[in-house]
């Protein structure tokens, strides 16, 4: 970290990359970096904003863990004490500021852009690593921008969904239009792909080999390549094995600074520096304006024979689970055991489901098929990923994501991506309703007038 700092404040008053034309990377009057270190440079302001969570833009910050944790069912806003910027009342109090996120997250493009198109070197030790960074952060962001500006994916429908402005090389007079979404799913494959032919292995650089095959596995899935998803997550999931009872809850709970990743954490933000006062605030005071809804405490059949009962909420339902951002093992877990589930291979589903709960739940006894709890009518996913009316074994997998992965940025995006529900909550009388359209973000309308060739998301025009 302390190498990354030192490069940045070295470099930063040589070199200043205007963000005003974020899709135009080729600067007129402006110098480019010279030498590797100097393009190492850009790269190394991006990972120190992952250690310290200073940026929105590739794992989250805390920010907006909780402000996702707010749009999504998992806490509910009916009984809300005071509300703020980081607990708005439903998905559409945030509009007015998401419209920034294309913009934002195409900034750190650039960065990338140019080093991929104008660093000669990458054959050295330091040229291969910034390069394999490189392909790795260009992928999270079209990752992270198919999610959120994006209609989820549709295998019926791929080459009609609006994708995401395939922005890989300098040319200030380019334009260039949305695509499709299948095509915005092959870029970040594509990228992906090529950070792990590189091999990093070096943590120093975060975006390591590992991180590229979980933000792969996380592609893979986001677009139904069950397959695929199987294949890549089952390898990571060796690697990062499930952990249990002090250790698990160690990981969970655990505060920087870390000596090493948490548990079995991929990669981890905010893992270096002391704990900040924006932190402990969102912590100790946002994360606790509104208490967790009562069907979501429900799904805690066991109650304090699952650790993460006691972790998740207190008594009052207030929350008690830290603001994580991460890709852990967990995930693949998951991942695994729906992708088995879509593959109507429902023993492998159940293994991985079973694998999952083993870990959680004391004096756990496996779930069989003729034993799973039925599907709940009242439950706000009523479909999955495929439009499928959910069945007893698909609606355990989405509960045990649910809280698994509470407070880590999740919810939201499991409701999108199955079937994006319509829901209400009443607050002070006023009634805030999430419609389907709201899940998929808006373009900024200077962007649009910038370039004539994008097309608004629907709802929005």
């Amino acid at each position: 970290m302390k190498r990354y700092i030192y490069y940045i404040l070295l470099f930063v008053s040589g070199y200043c990359t205007s963000c005003d034309d974020y899709l135009e990377v080729k600067t007129y009057g402006q110098v480019l970096p010279e030498t590797t270190e100097d393009y190492a440079t850009l790269i190394y302001t991006h990972l120190n904003n992952i250690e310290t969570a200073t940026s929105d833009k590739i794992l989250g910050n805390f920010n907006d863990v909780l402000r996702f944790e707010c749009f999504s069912d998992n806490l509910n806003a009916s009984l809300m004490k005071t509300t703020s910027s980081y607990t708005p009342t439903y998905v559409g109090s945030y509009i007015a500021s998401a419209i920034y996120r294309f913009n934002n997250l195409f900034q750190v493009v650039k960065d990338v852009n140019i080093v991929l198109d104008n660093m000669e070197d990458k054959e050295s030790e330091l040229g291969k690593k910034i390069t394999a960074v490189a392909y790795t952060l260009r992928g999270i962001l079209y990752y992270n921008m198919m999610r959120e500006l994006c209609e989820p994916y549709d295998k019926q429908r791929a080459n009609e969904i609006m994708g995401i402005p395939i922005v890989d090389h300098f040319d200030m007079e380019a334009k260039p239009g949305r695509g499709n979404i299948q095509v915005t799913a092959d870029f970040i494959i594509d990228n992906l792909e090529k950070a792990i032919a590189l091999n990093l292995t070096d943590d120093e650089y975060i975006l390591t080999i590992d991180v590229a095959k979980a933000y792969l596995a996380r592609t893979y899935f986001w677009i139904q390549n069950w397959e695929k998803t199987i294949a890549v997550a089952k390898e990571l999931l060796e690697k990062y094995p499930l952990i249990e009872g002090e250790a698990y809850e160690a990981m969970i709970q655990s505060k920087p600074p870390f000596e090493t990743k948490p548990g079995n954490m991929i990669v981890v933000s905010y893992g270096q520096g002391m704990i900040s006062t924006a932190f402990n605030i969102r912590y100790a005071t946002d994360t606790r304006r509104r208490p967790v809804s009562l069907e979501f405490a429900g799904l805690f059949k066991e109650k304090e024979r699952d650790i993460r009962y006691a972790i998740s909420f207190d008594k009052t339902f207030l929350n008690k689970k830290r603001l994580n951002m991460c890709i852990r093992g967990a995930e693949m877990c998951l991942m695994l055991a729906e992708g088995y589930a879509h593959l109507s291979d429902e023993e492998n589903a159940l293994l991985y489901l079973n694998k999952l709960r083993e870990k959680r739940i004391k004096d756990y006894v496996p779930l069989a098929m003729n034993t799973l709890p039925p599907v709940d009518p009242s439950a706000m996913i009523k479909v999955d990923a495929e439009g499928k009316n959910l069945t007893p074994l698909m609606a355990s997998i989405l509960n045990e994501r649910r809280k698994e992965l509470y407070m880590e940025y999740d919810r939201w995006f499991e409701l999108k991506r199955n079937g994006r529900p319509e829901f209400w909550v009443g607050y002070k009388g006023i009634k805030y309703e999430t419609k389907k359209y709201l899940y998929t973000f808006p373009l900024w309308k200077q962007d649009l007038r910038v370039n004539p060739n994008l097309v608004q998301n629907e709802g929005y025009e």
